[in-house]
């Protein structure tokens, strides 16, 4: 896509679509583990990300950080696999807008012994005129994605700061 280019309303309504849909078909053929993305996604230069959950109190601009969000999906997809094999996306609901979109989805999966776990997970974006995204916001129920990730990754959040979700992501993927 052409970053200089303003969309109208409806073409960047479509490409909202696209992209909510995009992240849930790529997580639903379980490609992200394998460094499969969405394709959609762009970001703009100053594109900023935050989640109580995943980094506290932190707004990370996206270009600062040390890993790229393709690369955190695809370790954080692999890490969840291990424990469960066919996590995946199992409801998807989106609202695509003329700033963005919110996204809500049910994940779930089971271990190799047979037990189901989930979460919800919402995600707010909002992008430009050019249709970039400028801020990805994600949200997660401690309830449910607690004992999730303690299963998954034998901790869990709510996280502080930038690396301590990836530390334990990078710790689950060495152990196995």
């Amino acid at each position: 896509m052409d970053s200089a280019k303003k969309l109208t309303i409806e073409e960047r309504i479509e490409l909202h679509r696209r992209m909510a849909e995009g992240y849930r078909d790529a997580y639903a053929a379980q490609g992200v583990s394998d460094g499969g993305g969405y394709e959609s996604w762009k970001f703009a230069d100053d594109a900023l990300y935050s989640s109580p959950y995943f980094i506290g109190e932190e707004v990370l601009t996206l270009r600062e950080t040390s890993i790229q969000w393709a690369e955190s999906a695809a370790m954080e997809a692999k890490a969840y696999s291990l424990k469960f094999p066919d996590w995946k996306p199992k409801e998807f609901k989106c609202w695509p807008a003329d700033n963005g979109f919110v996204m809500r989805t049910r994940w779930e999966g089971h271990t190799k012994e047979g037990v189901k776990m989930g979460f919800y997970s919402i995600g707010f974006v909002d992008t430009n005129d050019e249709g970039l995204i400028t801020r990805w916001e994600t949200f997660v129920n401690d309830d449910e994605y607690g004992p999730f990730l303690e299963v998954a990754l034998g901790v869990r959040g709510p996280f502080k700061g930038k690396d301590q979700y990836h530390e334990a992501l990078t710790k689950a993927l060495a152990a196995a």
